[in-house]
């Protein structure tokens, strides 16, 4: 399945917050037609940096839910501990 095929749905308000970070981390080639969607409707982007490496895969939906719940407590600790590739 490739990821470009496979639009379910338009981004809720809160994967799209992720994305925009990912965005301004990494660039624009991170773009919202590169989401896919899993069995179970979440939103997943396989990160390319600026170099077009991949790094990194980020289920956009969980961290979205994460940062509803408190899970997640600021966008500092989004970026830095969940979207910082090591």
């Amino acid at each position: 399945m490739s990821p470009q095929n496979n639009p379910c749905r338009p981004l809720n308000s809160g994967e799209a917050f992720v994305l925009a970070q990912i965005q301004d981390m990494y660039g624009s080639q991170n773009s919202e037609d590169r989401v896919f969607f899993s069995d179970r409707d979440e939103a997943v982007l396989f990160v390319i940096d600026k170099n077009g490496v991949q790094g990194l895969a980020v289920v956009l939906t969980n961290l979205s839910n994460w940062i509803s719940d408190g899970t997640i407590e600021s966008v500092a600790e989004l970026r830095e501990k969940w979207l910082l590739r090591s």
